[in-house]
C-alpha cells in the first residue's frame, strides 16, 4: 500500500538526491533519516513532510549558495563547450550556424529550429551530449570547490549569516501579528509563506521581499493605531 502522501515524499526523495556536492554529511544523513521515518509512517501528515523539507532546505541553503557562487559564473559557457565536444562534427556545424549569433545551445534546444533543423536521431544525440556535459560540469564544480575550500568556507559563513538574518526578519514579522487581531491572520500567513520558501522544493525567501512585507504591515499597523486614537 502506497503512502497517502506518496507524491510529496517522492518529491522529497528526488530533491535530496539533487542536494549540491559538499553538502555536509550530517545534513545528508538527517535528510535521509527523515525521509525513511516519514515514508514508513503512514500517519505522517503533509504538514510534517513539508516541515522536514523546510528544515533540510534551511540547513542546505548556505552550502548551495556558496557552491553556486564558486561554480556558476561561467557554467553556461563551459557546459556548451563540453556538449559540443561530444556532438558529431556534422551536427555541430548545423547548430553553430545559430549559436554563433549569440544563442546558447540550451536555448536552441528549446526552440522550434531544434525541431525543424535536426532529425529525431540528431536531436537525441544532442540531448545525450548535454546530459553527459552536465555530469562533466558537476564534477568540475565539485573539484573547483574542493580546491578552493577556504573560499568555499568563507562563502558558507557569509550565506549562513544571510540565512539567519532572513529568518530573524521572518520571526520579527510573526511577532508583529500580536499587535493586531484584525491583521494577525494576514501577517502570519505571509510569514508562513516566507518560511516555506526554505523548503528544498521551493524558491528561497528573499530578504528584500521580507523587509518590504515588514514595512507594509508596519505602515498598516501605524495607520490602524492612529484611527484608534481618533475614535478615542
Amino acid at each position: 500500500m502506497s503512502h497517502p502522501h506518496h507524491y510529496l515524499l517522492e518529491e522529497y526523495r528526488l530533491s535530496v538526491e539533487r542536494l549540491v556536492p559538499l553538502t555536509p554529511r550530517d545534513v545528508l544523513e538527517e535528510a535521509h533519516r527523515l525521509y525513511e521515518e516519514l515514508s514508513q509512517n503512514e500517519h505522517a501528515s503533509e504538514r510534517q513532510i513539508q516541515q522536514a523539507l523546510i528544515e533540510i532546505g534551511k540547513k542546505e541553503y548556505p552550502y548551495r549558495k556558496a557552491y553556486v557562487a564558486l561554480c556558476a559564473t561561467d557554467e553556461e559557457k563551459r557546459l556548451e563547450e563540453a556538449a559540443f565536444a561530444k556532438i558529431d562534427a556534422s551536427i555541430a556545424e548545423k547548430i553553430r550556424a545559430v549559436t554563433s549569433h549569440g544563442v546558447h545551445l540550451l536555448d536552441y534546444t528549446k526552440s522550434k529550429l531544434f525541431e525543424t533543423q535536426l532529425t529525431s536521431d540528431e536531436r537525441y544525440h544532442v540531448e545525450q551530449a548535454i546530459l553527459v556535459a552536465h555530469d562533466v560540469i558537476n564534477r568540475q564544480c565539485d573539484e573547483r570547490a574542493k580546491s578552493r575550500q577556504e573560499n568555499f568556507d568563507d562563502l558558507v559563513r557569509k550565506w549562513t549569516q544571510k540565512r539567519d538574518e532572513i529568518q530573524r526578519l521572518i520571526d520579527e514579522l510573526k511577532n508583529m501579528a500580536g499587535r493586531s487581531a484584525e491583521l494577525s491572520g494576514e501577517i502570519l500567513g505571509r510569514a508562513a509563506a516566507f518560511e516555506e520558501g526554505w523548503s528544498i522544493v521551493s524558491r528561497d525567501p528573499e530578504e528584500k521581499e521580507v523587509r518590504e512585507a515588514l514595512g507594509s504591515f508596519a505602515a498598516q499597523l501605524e495607520e490602524q493605531s492612529h484611527d484608534d486614537l481618533l475614535v478615542l
